[in-house]
């Protein structure tokens, strides 16, 4: 493989080459605005979604367990689940085999909210892969997935989730 070729900076910004940087950064952000307006009538934010719908995978699992695989800061984990709770999407109940620990579990609300999320996020893709056929999408993905942004310990976990942002390697901690 070769290294790609970068053409020198202008100071034009209307004459700067294309940047896959600058693409993927203003698509993730459109996309992420698009979502957390679709969610705000649920009564949920991005980051809500994301842990309702690791919860909906690691059923049985403690509290501490799905932190550690979604890499989130127990205190963090802890304060997302309080404001599930709250809501009464999702809730806690001993752990079968270890009493000092919890599972965490959709309540049936929660169940509902994560396939109407799961709706809208559908239809945000749709949307933005409209111009896409089936095999030009999973190109994309594709070469989407060989990019490199410090995201090789928890793949399928989105970083914003974590809350905190290491600007070291660009990714959430």
């Amino acid at each position: 493989m070769t290294q790609a070729t970068v053409p020198n900076p202008n100071p034009d910004p209307a004459a700067a080459p294309p940047s896959v940087a600058f693409v993927v950064s203003r698509l993730g952000f459109a996309v992420g605005g698009q979502l957390a307006d679709a969610l705000k009538p649920l009564g949920i934010e991005p980051r809500h979604f994301g842990l309702l719908r690791a919860l909906a995978m690691t059923k049985g699992q403690s509290q501490k367990a799905i932190a550690t695989t979604l890499n989130l800061h127990p205190n963090r984990m802890v304060a997302l689940v309080d404001e599930l709770e709250s809501k009464k999407l999702v809730r806690r109940r001993p752990h079968p085999s270890d009493r000092r620990a919890h599972t965490v579990v959709l309540t049936p609300a929660g169940e509902q909210l994560l396939q109407e999320a799961f709706r809208l996020a559908i239809g945000i893709e749709t949307a933005l892969c409209a111009d896409l056929d089936r095999d030009e999408r999973q190109q994309l993905l594709h070469l989407l997935s060989k990019l490199r942004a410090g995201d090789t310990d928890h793949p399928g976990v989105h970083p914003g989730l974590a809350g905190r942002r290491d600007t070291s390697r660009g990714m959430n901690q």
